[in-house]
């Protein structure tokens, strides 16, 4: 797969047949993480993966899905919820300033890494990060900036040109459609 196919198919996933993933899979998007750009190479991203069904299943009450559906098509229903988080954080020992250019390039690159290997994923930015980091008892000095859900998707999820909103939507059959804006009305030549 090159990289403009997995650009063009990523999607967000939040519905996840119950299949774990491989260790080393998961190693590997971390390690497509690692090589992102950082600002003045400085490198204060770090990662827990959580893969422990119970972690797994008290993490799901800290994260909030889908602002854009209506309250009763947010989560997952039982049996599709995700089977692993990965916590995205920055080492605020090394690191405090710029960070958010490091996440958003660790991140994509996690998402796009995904898609090779057939695995869904959703950035998440709606989480409880204090819950999250005193359950999982990480230190003071990592701030966490996301928590990516993953799984093999049980969804699907479509891009289709924007009309008159930007919220996504789900269809009679459960797939979600992703309004985005085409080249045309995003770009200008001057």
């Amino acid at each position: 797969m090159d990289i403009e196919q997995a650009i063009y198919e990523r999607r967000t996933i939040r519905r996840f047949k119950q299949t774990s993933i491989p260790m080393e899979t998961l190693k590997k998007l971390i390690d497509l993480a690692r090589v992102a750009p950082m600002a003045r190479n400085i490198q204060a991203m770090e990662f827990i993966i959580v893969q422990n069904n119970e972690h797994v299943k008290k993490i799901f009450s800290m994260i909030r899905f889908a602002g854009s559906l209506p309250e009763n098509e947010r989560k997952p229903e039982p049996g599709r919820e995700p089977t692993t988080y990965i916590m995205v954080m920055v080492n605020t020992d090394i690191k405090k300033e710029y960070v958010d250019f490091d996440v958003g390039a660790a991140v994509e690159n996690i998402l796009l890494g995904a898609v090779k290997y057939g695995i869904g994923c959703c950035w998440m930015g709606n989480i409880d990060k204090n819950k999250i980091q005193n359950y999982l008892k990480i230190n003071q000095k990592y701030e966490i900036k996301h928590v990516i859900s993953l799984g093999y998707p049980d969804e699907v999820s479509v891009m289709e040109p924007f009309q008159d909103s930007f919220k996504y939507w789900k269809d009679d059959e459960g797939g979600m459609h992703v309004p985005k804006r085409t080249l045309e009305d995003i770009i200008k030549i001057l």
